[in-house]
């Protein structure tokens, strides 16, 4: 069963090396999504959200800009695509350094393809 490789992560150059080092280890496409982040309300700091926040205010995110990056690949080149990302941002001390993550792929359809 294929599995979906998903990464998210600062956008602060990472991002590039990982996906070549995604296409190395065997991964046929990547997809890199720009993203933004949010924390619950309660988590911000005083004096951040007004007197009465709209949804806006409470979904406005103030974190850096992200990426997010997936692949669909076979189960026997995860460990290597896990590998190669911890090898570029997994060393960082900081807690920023971003989350990967992997989830099985029951089916997958390709679409403007012969069958």
């Amino acid at each position: 069963m294929p599995s979906m490789v998903v990464l998210v992560a600062p956008d602060n150059g990472d991002v590039d090396e990982v996906v070549t080092r995604w296409h190395e280890a065997g991964a046929p496409a990547v997809t890199i999504i720009d993203s933004v982040g949010t924390r619950r309300p309660e988590e911000a700091p005083r004096g951040e959200l007004p007197l009465l926040p709209s949804i806006r205010d409470l979904l406005q995110s103030d974190d850096a800009p992200r990426k997010t990056v997936f692949s669909v690949v076979p189960d026997e080149i995860v460990d290597a695509l896990i590998q190669a990302t911890e090898e570029v941002v997994g060393g960082r001390p900081d807690s920023g350094a971003g989350f990967l993550f992997v989830l099985p792929v029951a089916r997958v359809v390709r679409l403007g393809h012969p069958a």
